[in-house]
C-alpha cells in the first residue's frame, strides 16, 4: 500500500493521499481517493505496469455490497450466551469465512450475525436448509441476496406448540420437527431468567404442511402438546404454557412455592453470599457463664461487713482464682469483683482512734495487691485489643 501511495502522489496532483485496505483474502481491496472525477477516470484507464497484479476500477459501494451479498448469510435467533468465536467455529465448516459481524438490535433478547464467505458456493446449501443447531440452539439463516419478499416468505407459516415440559431446548424438539416436515423451531427465552419458556415457534415452508402438522396430536415426554397460532402468544401462561391461564394463579407456580415479587438477583446474591452484610459473631456460652458467675453470690458485693484485714485478703485471693478460671475458659472474658471494706470499729470514747502498725501494714499490702490486679487487667485488655 505504501508503494501505491508514493507512486500516485507523484503521478496525480488531485490524489488526496488517502488509501485504505478493506476485506481479507480474495476479497481484499485497496480504496484510493481523488479530489476530482477526471483524475479517478484517468487512473482507471491508465496502465500501471509497476503494479501488474492490481486491477483498477471505479469504486461503487453499492455494487460491492451487492457482490458481497452473493456470498453472505444473515443468522438470527442467536442467544447472548453464544459468542462470536462460537459462531465462527461452527459456520467455518461450510467454507472459508471472509468476515463475521455479530450485533444486536435495541431491546432485543437475541443477537444477529452477518457472515461473508469467500465463495458463493458456501451458501448455496442455505437455499433449502433454513436452520442449523449450534450448542443446542436452533439458528436460522437467510441468504443476504434474497429480495424482501423472499426473506418474508421464511416467516410466513409459523405455528406455536404449547405446554412444553420445563427447560425444553431447541435440540430436544429436532426429531419431532423433522417428522412434521418443519424447517425450523425456536423456544423463546424468558427476559428475566433467560430460561426456555413453555412453548415453541415452529416454522414451515407451506400452508399445507403446517395444516397437516396442526391436525396431529403431539405427545412429548409425558406431556400432550397443543397447537396455537402465533398471535395468541401474549395470552399464554409463562408458567405452564396453557392458553388463558393467569401466571399469578397458575397451579404450577403454587406447586413450586414461589412468592410474588421475589427478586431473582437478590436470591442469587443471598445464595452465594455476594455483597451480604457481615453476620454478628455469636457469643460463647463460657463467656456468658463467666459473666454470670461474676455477678453471682460469690463475686457480688458482700452484704455483711468484714471485720479484719486477713478476711479481706482471703476474699481477694478467692476472686483472683475465680478470675483466672474465667480467663482459662473464655479468652475474651475479663471479670473481677470489689469487696466493701468496713471501717475500723471506733473504740470507746476514752480510747485513741489511731491505727496500729500491723493493721496499717495489712491495708498497705491489700492496696498493693489490688494495684497489681488492676495492672494485670489492663495488660489483658491491651492484649485482646491487639488480637482483634
Amino acid at each position: 500500500m505504501d508503494a501505491v501511495n508514493n507512486t500516485f502522489l507523484e503521478m496525480y496532483e488531485s490524489y488526496t493521499g488517502k488509501a485504505r485496505m478493506t476485506g481479507s483474502g480474495n476479497a481484499k481491496r485497496l480504496v484510493i481517493h481523488f479530489h476530482t472525477k477526471e483524475a479517478r477516470d484517468a487512473c482507471v484507464g491508465a496502465a500501471h505496469q509497476q503494479f501488474p497484479d492490481l486491477v483498477f476500477h471505479a469504486h461503487d459501494p453499492r455494487q460491492l455490497r451487492s457482490d458481497e451479498d452473493l456470498r453472505a448469510i444473515q443468522v438470527t435467533d442467536i442467544p447472548f450466551f453464544l459468542s462470536k468465536d462460537n459462531i465462527m467455529s461452527y459456520f467455518k465448516k461450510f467454507g472459508n469465512i471472509a468476515s463475521c459481524r455479530v450485533y444486536s438490535r435495541k431491546n432485543a433478547k437475541v443477537q444477529q450475525a452477518r457472515i461473508v464467505y469467500d465463495s458463493a458456493l458456501s451458501i448455496a446449501r442455505f437455499d433449502t436448509q433454513w436452520a442449523v443447531y449450534c450448542f443446542s440452539t436452533c439458528l436460522r439463516m437467510t441468504p443476504c441476496h434474497y429480495t424482501v419478499d423472499q426473506k418474508s416468505s421464511r416467516y410466513e407459516f409459523v405455528a406455536t406448540l404449547t405446554q412444553l415440559p420445563p427447560n425444553t431446548k431447541d435440540i430436544d424438539l429436532a426429531p419431532l420437527t423433522r417428522d412434521l416436515g418443519a424447517k425450523a423451531v425456536n423456544v423463546p427465552l424468558s427476559l428475566n431468567s433467560y430460561k426456555p419458556k413453555r412453548w415453541a415457534y415452529v416454522t414451515f415452508n407451506s400452508q399445507e404442511i403446517m395444516d397437516a402438522a396442526m391436525e396431529q396430536i403431539i405427545g412429548f415426554r409425558g406431556h400432550t402438546l397443543q397447537w396455537n397460532l402465533p398471535n395468541n402468544t401474549n395470552k399464554l401462561c409463562h408458567q405452564c404454557g396453557k392458553l388463558g391461564c393467569a401466571p399469578n394463579q397458575c397451579p404450577s407456580r403454587q406447586e413450586r412455592g414461589r412468592t410474588r415479587g421475589r427478586n431473582p438477583v437478590a436470591a442469587l446474591k443471598e445464595r452465594f453470599n455476594i455483597n451480604q452484610p457481615a453476620r454478628p459473631k455469636a457469643r460463647s456460652r463460657s463467656g456468658s457463664s463467666s459473666r454470670s458467675r461474676s455477678k453471682g453470690p460469690g463475686n457480688s458485693q458482700s452484704s455483711q461487713p468484714q471485720q479484719r484485714s486477713p478476711d479481706i485478703t482471703r476474699t481477694t485471693n478467692t476472686s483472683r482464682q475465680d478470675r483466672s478460671k474465667s480467663n482459662d475458659k473464655c479468652d475474651r472474658s475479663v471479670s473481677f469483683s470489689t469487696v466493701l471494706h468496713s471501717p475500723p470499729s471506733r473504740s470507746s470514747s476514752g480510747q485513741d482512734n489511731t491505727m496500729s502498725p500491723p493493721e496499717a501494714a495489712n491495708i498497705l499490702s491489700l492496696l498493693k495487691s489490688l494495684q497489681q490486679d488492676m495492672a494485670e487487667v489492663c495488660d489483658r485488655i491491651t492484649a485482646l485489643e491487639l488480637n482483634d
